[in-house]
C-alpha cells in the first residue's frame, strides 16, 4: 500500500496533494513504513497540500519589503460584500450568500485561467454583467491595497518558480487529483521548465492483480448503511489491521446519522457498552464551528453583549459546564427561578436584578453574570477589531469560559479552533479600521457557521468518507455505498454568474453534461483501483422514491446483485428474548423521622392518584420543569390569580363588610390587589410583556368582580385567614400545608376553600367521593370542626363554588361523610410512610409521560 511513496519522498523531491487529509494521511504511513524499515529517525518528507505549498513558497521567497499582505478567505468574502454593495441597492438581497457564490466564482474562473475581460464580453444578463464590473472592482481593490487572495497567492508561487527563486529539488509527484486545472498545469510546466521531473502517484501504483469485486443491493438506505458496518465488521475480523473505508454519496447531507447507522451494523449493541465506542468510526464531514456545544456558549455570552437574551439562552449559560463550574447546584436553581418569569429579552443586569434583588449572592454562583453586566455598561461605541477580541477574550476568561474541567482532545482542539478564529476576526483590520460592537458580532457569528471543523483523533478501525475525500487513498477493502442513478453522476454544478457560452469555450467544470459525466467516470475509476476489494451497493427505495443501479457501475463487470446482509436494529434481536430475573425484594425505606415531605396535600392527593409519583415528586424532591413560553403560561396566570385573591382578603373582612363595600371601595380593592399581585412581574418585565399583563390584569380585576359578588350572595360568613399555614401529622407523616383560604361560619366551624384556575374542577365524582383528597387533608390537619369544603374555579369563563357541607345551598351534612374520608387519608398517609412506589396501569400515556423514564411505564403496559 502506497508502494509509490517511498520513491517519491526520495532526496530532493516534493509531494503535492489534492487536499490536506491526503497530505496528512500520507506523512502518517512515511512515519510507519520508515519504522518498519527499521528507521529511528529520517528527515521529515515535504508532502503538502498543493495551495497549501504555494502560501509557504511565497512566505518563504518573499521579499518583506514588497510582499504582499495575504487576506483569509473570510476576508475576500467580506471584500466581496464591499465591492457588491456598491453596485446593487436591493435591500432585501442576502449580500452576505451573494458574496460568498462571488468568491467561489471569482476563484473558480483563476483556476481556469479565465481573463475577467472574457467574463465581461460573454456576460449576457444583469446578474452576469453586474458579477463581471464587481469582479473587476474586487481586483483593483486587491492591487491598490497590496493584498494577496488564494488565487494571487498560486500566481505568485508561479512566477517565483518561472524566476528560479522556488525551493530546491529534483521530482514532483501529485497525488489525489482527479481533475487538473489550467492553473495547476501552468504550475506543472513551471516546474517542468525549471527541470523538476513532475510525476503522477497514480501511474506510479503498482498493479495488484485483478481486484476482488461485488455488487450490493439493500431494501432502504437504512439498511444499506448497517450492512455496509456488518462488512466492515467481517473485514476486521479477517483481518484486524486492514484500513477499511466505506464511501457515502453526498456525505455532508447527514453525515451523524450515517455515522450512526453504520455502527450499528459494525458494533450492535454499542449503545450499551460501558466503553466509550465513538472512536470505532472516522466520519470525515466536519461540522460547523458554532454548532459545537463550547463555541455556541461562548458566542452566546458575546452575543449577550450586544443584544438581550430570551429566557431559554440564559437558562442553557445557567446550566453550562463551559461556564465556571463552581456553585452549578446554585446556578440550577436559578435556572428555575428564571424559567418562573414568563420569556422575554433579558440583559445581564436585569437577570441580576430578578434573581438577586438584594445583592446577597456576592460569591462566584452569579459571577459571570456579574462580570458580563459589568463589561455591558462599559462598551465603547467603536473600536478596532483587535481590541474587541481582546476584550472578548478577557471576558471569556472572567466567566471561567471553557470550564475548570481538564479538557478532553477534541475539546481541546476545538477550543484552539476558536481561538484562530478570533485571530481571523482581529485582522479584519484589514478591511475595515473600526467596527460597533453589533457589525463585530456579526462577523464573529457569520465566520464561525462558515468554518467547517473536525477534531483529529486517534485512528479509526472504519473510515467513512464522501467521493472526493477519499482521494488518494488507498485502503484494504473499500465499500461504496448510494450507487444510484439518482445520485451517480453527481448533478452538475454549474456557475449560475457566468454564462454557458464562456464556461463551455474555457471547458470549465460542468459547464456541458458530457463533462459531468466524465469526471464522474473519473472518479468511480479512481475509487475502484483504490482497494484490492471493493463492494459497490445501492438502496433500492429512500423514502417513498424507488431507486435502480447507477449505470456507470456497467463498466465495473460487477456480476450479479446479491441482496445486502442488513443485521437490523440491534435492540430487535434481544427483544422478548431475556429470561425473567426474580430480584431479591429491594424495598423503599419507611419515612425516617427526620424527614421533609414536599407537595403537602398535593403529594397526599397523588398517592390516591399514582403511588410512584407522589414518592418522586414528595420524598425524592423531583420538581417539575415549566416550559419557558412566550405571553403568560398557564402556570403564571394561576399564581397571579392566587395572589390577586390573596390581596383581597388579606384584611380578613366579614360577608358583612364585603357587603358594605360600595362600586367606588370595592374598585379600589381590586385595583390594589391587582397591582399587589403584579407588581414582581412589571417590574422586571419588558415593553412586550408589559402590554401583555396591561390586558391580564383587566382580566383578573373583572374575575375578582365576580368573585365578590359570589361571596356576597353566600351564607353568612367571615374570613378568618388567606393562605394560611398550618402544620400537623398524619399517621406518622408530618405534613406543612398552605392554605388558599378559612371562612368561618355563624357557629365558628370552618369553610375550606381551594382556589382553582383554568378548566373547572369537580369536588366530587359521581360515586359521592372527594375526586381532590386536598381539602379533607387541610380539615384532617386543621382539626375543628367543619363546616363545608369548597372548591372556587375561577377561568374566563366565570366564577362558581363547587361545594359541600351544611354552609352551603345542599346543606350536606359533614359528619358522617369525614370520618370515613379521614380514613382513606390516613391510609394513604400510610402508604407514603411505608414506603409505597406502587404504578398505576389506570393513568393514561399522557398522564404518565413526565415519569415515564423512571416508571418505564410503557414498558409495563407491554408486559399486561
Amino acid at each position: 500500500m502506497y508502494d509509490w511513496l517511498g520513491t517519491a519522498t526520495d532526496g530532493s523531491s516534493l509531494v503535492l496533494t489534492a487536499n490536506r487529509r491526503l497530505a496528512r494521511t500520507l506523512r502518517t504511513v512515511h512515519a510507519e513504513q520508515q519504522l518498519t524499515a527499521g528507521q529511528l529517525a529520517w528527515q521529515t518528507p515535504d508532502i503538502v497540500a498543493w495551495q497549501d505549498w504555494a502560501r509557504l513558497v511565497v512566505e518563504r521567497y518573499s521579499d518583506p519589503g514588497l510582499s504582499r499582505i495575504v487576506i483569509s478567505p473570510y476576508h475576500s468574502k467580506m471584500l466581496w460584500e464591499k465591492c457588491l454593495r456598491r453596485e446593487v441597492s436591493d435591500p432585501l438581497l442576502n449580500f452576505g450568500a451573494l458574496a460568498r457564490v462571488a468568491r467561489d466564482t471569482y476563484q473558480r474562473l483563476e483556476e481556469w485561467c479565465v481573463p475577467l475581460a472574457e467574463v465581461q464580453r460573454y456576460a449576457r444578463s444583469r446578474d452576469q454583467r453586474v458579477f463581471a464590473t464587481v469582479a473587476k472592482s474586487y481586483r483593483s481593490i486587491l492591487e491598490r491595497e497590496g493584498w494577496a487572495d488564494l488565487p494571487t497567492i498560486i500566481r505568485q508561487a508561479i512566477e517565483f518558480l518561472r524566476d528560479k527563486q522556488g525551493p530546491p529539488m529534483e521530482k514532483v509527484t501529485l497525488a489525489g487529483f482527479d481533475r487538473v486545472s489550467p492553473r495547476l498545469q501552468t504550475l506543472l510546466d513551471a516546474f517542468t521548465e525549471s527541470g523538476v521531473q513532475v510525476l503522477h502517484a497514480a501511474e506510479q501504483m503498482q498493479d495488484k492483480g485483478r481486484p476482488q469485486r461485488g455488487l450490493s443491493v439493500a431494501e432502504n438506505s437504512d439498511a444499506e448503511f448497517r450492512a455496509a458496518g456488518a462488512w466492515a465488521r467481517q473485514c476486521l475480523i479477517a483481518r484486524p489491521d486492514a484500513r477499511v473505508a466505506i464511501i457515502v454519496s453526498e456525505l455532508e447531507r447527514d453525515a451523524q446519522r450515517c455515522a450512526r447507522l453504520i455502527q450499528e451494523g459494525l458494533l450492535p449493541g454499542w449503545q450499551y457498552s460501558q466503553q466509550d465506542l465513538g472512536g470505532a468510526i472516522n466520519i470525515s464531514y466536519g461540522r460547523k464551528l458554532n454548532e459545537y456545544p463550547v463555541i455556541a456558549d461562548a458566542l452566546l455570552v458575546l452575543n449577550w453583549l450586544h443584544r438581550d437574551l430570551p429566557t431559554l439562552d440564559i437558562c442553557r449559560l445557567l446550566r453550562a459546564a463551559t461556564m465556571d463550574e463552581g456553585y452549578a447546584d446554585a446556578r440550577v436553581r436559578h435556572d428555575l427561578a428564571l424559567r418562573q418569569f414568563p420569556e422575554q429579552g433579558w440583559s445581564a443586569a436585569h437577570v441580576l436584578e430578578y434573581l438577586d434583588p438584594a445583592r446577597e449572592n456576592r460569591a462566584a454562583e452569579l459571577r459571570f453574570l456579574r462580570a458580563i453586566a459589568r463589561v455591558s455598561g462599559e462598551l465603547p461605541q467603536r473600536q478596532s477589531p483587535g481590541a474587541w477580541v481582546s476584550l472578548f477574550s478577557e471576558l471569556l476568561g472572567e466567566v471561567g469560559w471553557p470550564g475548570t474541567s481538564p479538557l478532553g482532545s477534541e475539546q481541546f482542539q476545538t477550543v484552539n479552533r476558536w481561538r484562530e478564529l478570533l485571530n481571523e476576526v482581529a485582522r479584519l483590520e484589514l478591511i475595515t479600521k473600526t467596527m460597533t460592537l453589533g457589525e463585530i458580532i456579526a462577523h464573529l457569528y457569520s465566520l464561525a457557521a462558515e468554518t467547517l471543523f473536525q477534531p483529529e483523533g486517534q485512528d479509526a478501525s472504519v473510515n467513512v468518507l464522501g467521493p472526493l475525500e477519499a482521494a488518494g487513498l488507498e485502503f484494504d477493502a473499500i465499500r461504496v455505498t448510494g450507487m444510484t442513478s439518482a445520485n451517480w453522476p453527481p448533478q452538475g454544478n454549474a456557475l449560475p454568474l457566468l454564462s454557458r457560452e464562456l464556461q463551455r469555450n474555457f471547458a470549465m467544470p460542468d459547464a456541458t453534461p458530457a463533462d459531468s459525466l466524465a469526471y464522474a467516470e473519473r472518479v468511480l475509476t479512481r475509487l475502484a483501483g483504490s482497494a484490492a476489494t471493493q463492494v459497490f451497493s445501492y438502496p433500492q427505495t429512500q423514502g417513498d422514491a424507488e431507486l435502480s443501479m447507477s449505470g456507470l457501475l456497467e463498466s465495473l463487470e460487477l456480476g450479479e446483485a446479491q441482496a445486502a446482509s442488513d443485521p437490523d436494529w440491534f435492540a430487535k434481536s434481544i427483544a422478548n428474548t431475556a429470561i425473567p430475573e426474580i430480584v431479591v425484594s429491594d424495598p423503599v425505606p419507611r419515612f425516617l423521622t427526620d424527614e421533609s415531605l414536599l407537595g403537602g396535600a398535593s403529594t397526599v392527593q397523588l398517592q390516591f392518584v399514582e403511588p410512584f409519583a407522589a414518592f418522586v415528586t414528595g420524598r425524592l424532591g423531583v420538581r417539575r420543569l415549566f416550559p419557558v413560553e412566550p405571553g403568560l403560561p398557564a402556570n403564571i396566570r394561576g399564581s397571579l390569580i392566587h395572589g390577586a385573591l390573596q390581596k383581597l382578603y388579606q384584611s380578613c373582612p366579614t360577608q358583612t363588610e364585603i357587603q358594605g363595600w360600595d362600586d367606588a371601595v370595592a374598585e379600589q380593592r381590586r385595583q390594589y390587589a391587582v397591582s399587589a399581585a403584579f407588581l414582581k412581574l412589571e417590574r422586571h418585565a419588558d415593553a412586550t410583556l408589559v402590554a401583555v399583563l396591561q390586558y391580564e390584569k383587566q382580566r383578573v380585576s373583572e374575575l375578582l368582580k365576580d368573585v365578590i359578588a359570589l361571596d356576597i350572595e353566600r351564607e353568612p360568613f367571615a374570613i378568618t385567614a388567606v393562605e394560611q399555614l398550618l402544620e400537623g401529622t398524619i399517621a406518622e407523616l408530618p405534613l406543612r400545608l398552605r392554605v388558599d383560604r378559612i371562612d368561618q361560619d355563624r357557629q365558628g366551624k370552618l369553610i375550606i376553600i381551594d382556589y382553582k384556575s383554568g378548566a373547572p374542577k369537580r369536588l366530587l365524582g359521581a360515586d359521592g367521593l372527594p375526586k381532590d383528597m386536598q381539602l379533607v387533608v387541610y380539615a384532617y390537619v386543621a382539626a375543628r370542626p367543619v363546616a363545608g369544603i369548597a372548591l372556587l374555579n375561577i377561568d374566563a369563563r366565570g366564577v362558581a363554588l363547587d361545594a359541600v357541607g351544611e354552609a352551603f345551598p345542599a346543606k350536606t351534612d359533614l359528619s358522617e361523610a369525614l370520618p370515613a374520608w379521614f380514613a382513606a387519608v390516613e391510609k394513604a398517609a400510610n402508604e407514603i410512610v411505608g414506603g409505597d412506589v406502587r404504578i398505576s396501569a389506570l393513568q393514561t400515556v399522557t398522564q404518565a409521560r413526565p415519569l415515564a423514564l423512571l416508571s418505564r411505564f410503557r414498558e409495563l403496559q407491554l408486559e399486561r
